[in-house]
């Protein structure tokens, strides 16, 4: 028996279709073919016995691509391809191959089991989230959830939460990215001839600077003692535009770095009787160590007023 001339079948029922085919073989015991043209041609021949899962491998088998395929004949299997494709995924089957799998996931409620199953997935760092590397090339964006984890222990402050736990340990005890102790840069000091007139040594950086007003950091030309570090609350300057390293990846990567000074601060750094060249070129290098806003190393707490 063949069953001919399905010219406009929708391939939203194609799936159904096959089935109804396999039961049909089943149990007449005869042989079935179906052909749909839809973008293509599907022909599948339905054998005593078999199952709807054989009568799909059959159907991918059939337009699989092979060497000896002349372009009409790829072209054609490759429409089959995408005709059975669309009919799995009417139906909420994708193959892990398929780039339409990612999309699908994106529209997944939260509360799905599906969620729930890749966020365990994500937690446990296996599969497409092992390390290394599951967070680079992440972007500002992964912050949300972060401060929204925080939103939630404000709201409810009895729930445990280990992430949260791991991060404020670290930040008491100022270690990884938390540690102000590492993050030292080298910089170029420039001497600013625009800014007030002060007795108080001061630093200043560009408006689109990491290093925003009220940054501490701690100053000593390179090479110079550390116990002679000069710790300075850093101001903005509207007028001074010659930063370079803008990005904190910019600051750790080792990109140059500029800060102004004032007269009192450059002076202070680059005392006129032992810079001479750093006074005469109006700049020198520095090597700076950061800290985090509102924050004070006690042991340089009285340096450098």
């Amino acid at each position: 028996m063949r069953v001919e001339g399905l010219k406009n079948i929708s391939i939203t029922i194609l799936s159904v279709a096959l089935a109804v085919v396999a039961v049909f073989a089943l149990k007449s015991g005869k042989d079935v073919t179906v052909k749909v043209s839809k973008n293509g041609t599907i022909e599948l021949d339905a054998r005593e016995g078999q199952s709807l899962t054989q009568l799909l491998d059959k159907g991918f088998e059939a337009v699989e691509l092979t060497s000896e395929d002349d372009a009409a004949t790829k072209a054609r299997k490759k429409s089959e391809m995408r005709a059975l494709t669309r009919t799995l995924q009417s139906h909420g089957y994708y193959a892990l191959d398929d780039s339409a799998l990612a999309h699908r996931i994106r529209g997944l409620d939260k509360d799905h089991i599906l969620s729930a199953q890749l966020r365990d997935v994500l937690y446990d760092l296996e599969g497409p989230f092992k390390l290394p590397g599951t967070l680079r090339g992440a972007d500002s964006r992964l912050w949300q959830a972060i401060a929204d984890l925080y939103d939630g222990i404000k709201a409810e402050p009895h729930d445990d939460s280990q992430l949260f736990a791991t991060l404020y340990t670290n930040f008491i005890e100022q270690d990884t990215v938390f540690s102000p102790y590492k993050h030292q840069i080298t910089a170029e000091g420039v001497l600013l001839h625009d800014t007030d007139e002060s007795d108080k040594p001061m630093v200043f950086t560009c408006p689109d600077s990491l290093l925003k007003q009220g940054i501490t950091v701690l100053v000593k030309p390179t090479g110079g003692s550390s116990n002679n570090m000069r710790q300075f609350t850093v101001q903005q300057d509207a007028v001074f535009h010659a930063c370079s390293a803008v990005t904190p990846l910019e600051f750790l990567s080792g990109s140059k770095v500029k800060l102004g000074l004032n007269r009192a601060a450059f002076d202070l750094l680059f005392p006129p009787l032992f810079a001479d060249a750093e006074q005469f070129y109006g700049s020198g290098t520095l090597s700076v160590i950061i800290y985090p806003r509102n924050t004070q190393p006690a042991r340089f707490a009285s340096s450098a007023k």
